[in-house]
């Protein structure tokens, strides 16, 4: 394959998460617990919040504290900006946002966050070109072992997981790769649904941006849960979706969610952990072999299908990936685009 940006920083993930791990469980170590102890302070809510992946790579860790009984939310930005700020209070503790105790989770060393930030936790992932691919799961890895601090006020066995999990990143990214010249006909035609739930929920979203920017194609996310409440009556033999079914807790409905799609005639294909022996193993099949590992470490994994198939999927369709049309890398303003759509007929 010709060096691609977009396909050197998918691969350059195990290496970056390295680095982060090193950084987060060394000189920032102190940083984390300062951030950690904060947010367990905190007496009213905590908030994330952040625009595209900065906002989904949120929800693993949004979803680890609430199941613990934090009061954890993700918020848009845009949202909060507009329609949100009146309902904040000074007991609440923000994560990426302002208005509140802040506190700054960036990639970016003295970026305009960390002048509004009370305090500022450095990410550490390795620099992305173009498409966001190494802070994504950057992100969610540094908000996941934030997450430990603030309720074991320890992260350094996740941190040992994850360090033990990098080579089986590796080979996962690998396996994906050499997979992908077979997903053309789950990726080539109409709209891919991405379905799932819990930390899942990250994957899902992102991965629908991520088809978005890179291959410039339609794609739907959204809760497996909801899928069901309505959406399903789209369901035809053109039907194309992904279901994500890492997250332990509703595994089983995911799997049924799945099963039910393939006995429509849908062409879906599964993201997790395979049957157990001697159960039924005519269901739908999976996007890929799902490697031994920590459900918690699932959201740096489960993504890892999705880039790639947004990658080949770009090729398949003459796009180099990462080249924006209409929007800049980062987008400060909510006013006009690059240039027009017609001229991209």
């Amino acid at each position: 394959m010709n060096s691609i940006p977009m396909l050197e920083n998918i691969h350059a993930q195990p290496g970056s998460l390295r680095g982060l791990l090193a950084l987060q469980q060394g000189s920032q170590h102190a940083t984390l617990q300062a951030c950690a102890g904060k947010i367990r302070k905190a007496t009213g809510n905590i908030i994330f919040s952040g625009m595209g992946g900065s906002l989904f790579a949120t929800l693993p860790a949004v979803s680890r504290l609430s199941q613990e009984g934090s009061s954890a939310r993700s918020i848009e930005s845009a949202e909060l900006l507009h329609y949100g700020k009146a309902s904040l209070r000074a007991g609440d503790v923000g994560v990426v946002i302002s208005g509140m105790t802040v506190i700054g989770v960036t990639n970016v060393a003295e970026s305009k966050l960390e002048q509004i930030a009370d305090i500022t936790l450095m990410i550490g992932s390795g620099a992305d070109k173009l498409i966001a691919v190494q802070s994504y799961t950057g992100t969610v890895l540094t908000l996941l072992l934030l997450a430990e601090e603030v309720l074991a006020a320890e992260s350094s066995r996740l941190s040992e997981a994850c360090s033990a999990a990098l080579p089986l990143l590796s080979a996962h990214i690998d396996a994906c790769l050499r997979q992908s010249d077979h997903w053309k006909d789950l990726l080539m035609g109409g709209p891919l649904y991405l379905l799932g739930r819990g930390p899942a929920l990250g994957a899902v979203y992102e991965g629908a941006l991520l088809l978005h920017e890179t291959a410039k194609t339609a794609a739907v996310g959204m809760s497996s849960g909801q899928f069901r409440h309505g959406p399903a009556e789209i369901l035809s033999g053109d039907f194309r979706a992904v279901v994500f079914g890492t997250p332990p807790p509703t595994q089983a409905l995911d799997r049924m969610l799945a099963n039910d799609l393939f006995s429509a005639g849908a062409n879906v294909r599964w993201i997790g952990p395979a049957p157990e022996a001697g159960t039924n193993h005519d269901g739908a099949p999976s996007l890929i072999a799902w490697p031994e590992i920590p459900p918690l470490l699932a959201p740096l994994f489960e993504i890892v299908p999705i880039q790639v198939a947004a990658y080949r999927l770009a090729l398949w369709r003459g796009i180099t990936p990462g080249d924006f049309r209409f929007v800049s890398e980062v987008t400060a303003t909510e006013s006009g685009f690059l240039s027009s759509a017609s001229s991209h007929a």
